[in-house]
């Protein structure tokens, strides 16, 4: 009894010793974003929440400029009435220009900040991430609606799954290269959308993919999509929506002399909007073989621009490396070029809707 007393009165004693931040006396950071504001030096742009009671979520950005990630937010602390915590940030912008140069530094300073949880999101900006953070939100603010943007996009539409934690396994990875969504502002609106995603080769962005590629992307990334997908009949000159409920993709390593690859890739889903007068089973089956001879060729094309490239952002290498013990990881992006990939493409619609 005496031995957990003493512990208990241990830990109590430890507990004041810690270091305690009242809300009302700090300034929480809730999204953050990066731009290069010349050749060697980075600005920092910080969303702080205002709260005023019966009132909308106000936002306003503190900048800091340093060459060192490290001493932006030091430069950020001189200009705010009240420290600046990191502690409830939700999500990273990184600008264009900054990505495209590379962001493997700032990446690897949040990864040792205690204070970031690896589900925080990052995103790449088309244009400065400042100019983003500085969009309009309607009553949301600026983090939170970037960040359900990103969330909403990714359960329930085409785009991949993406956090911290994932970009740094797939930067870490021989066999995997990382990608970010896109976000872009409409000067006209104001307001930020999804714009494809970011291609990196290892800590710079070298290429992207558009936003009607997405769907094929995710069904090779992440093996599921709730996506929608529009698709032209040419028999009919009708079009039909098609709306996937559940997907799955297998890789088989065929040959490493010549390197070899089969991906069958399976989508069931169900025509939900069809432009003629009525589905039938003639209707059904037009639309499965259009949509697999499309699924075929977007990925095909997916697969020549990886290799032009002489990126994996699919994580090829990866699973050639789990199925042949004779593969050589090391050199695997010298020999992505060569890589040949047979795609045997498979859609039931096993529903038409509830137009029926």
């Amino acid at each position: 009894m005496k031995k957990y007393l003493t512990m208990f009165l241990i830990m109590l004693i430890l507990s004041g010793c810690v270091e305690k931040e009242i809300l009302d006396d700090v300034n929480l950071i809730t999204s953050t974003g990066f731009d290069l504001v010349e050749e060697d030096k980075i600005k920092g742009s910080a969303v702080i929440n205002t709260y005023i009671k019966d009132q909308p979520v106000n936002d306003y950005v503190i900048t800091g400029e340093s060459k060192l990630s490290r001493d932006i937010l030091d430069n950020m602390q001189k200009k705010s009435p009240d420290p600046l915590v990191l502690g409830k940030i939700e999500i990273v912008v990184f600008g264009e220009q900054l990505a495209n140069k590379g962001i493997s530094d700032l990446v690897d300073t949040l990864q040792r900040d205690a204070a970031i949880g690896e589900r925080l999101l990052l995103a790449v900006s088309k244009g400065e991430a400042q100019s983003v953070l500085e969009s309009k939100f309607e009553n949301q603010g600026a983090s939170n609606f970037i960040s359900n943007l990103i969330l909403h996009n990714k359960l329930n539409r085409d785009l991949p799954r993406t956090n911290l934690h994932l970009f740094l396994y797939q930067f870490y990875s021989k066999g995997q290269d990382p990608y970010l969504p896109y976000i872009k502002k409409n000067e006209q609106t104001g307001g930020v959308a999804i714009d494809g995603l970011a291609l990196f080769d290892d800590k710079k962005v070298v290429g992207s993919i558009s936003n009607d590629q997405l769907l094929f992307f995710k069904v090779l990334a992440d093996q599921y999509t709730k996506g929608v997908y529009t698709l032209d009949l040419p028999e009919n000159n009708n079009s039909a929506g098609i709306k996937s409920i559940a997907s799955s993709r297998k890789l088989r390593v065929i040959s490493l002399e010549p390197l070899k690859v089969e991906v069958k890739v399976k989508i069931e889903g169900y025509i939900q909007e069809y432009t003629g007068k009525r589905i039938t089973p003639e209707v059904i089956k037009e639309v499965e073989q259009v949509f697999e001879q499309k699924m075929k060729n977007e990925i095909n094309s997916l697969f020549t621009y990886f290799k032009e490239l002489k990126i994996d952002p699919v994580g090829i290498g990866d699973q050639i490396r789990s199925q042949s013990r004779e593969f050589t990881i090391e050199n695997w992006r010298e020999r992505i070029p060569e890589l040949t990939v047979d795609i045997k493409p498979d859609v039931i619609i096993s529903e038409s809707g509830v137009i029926e």
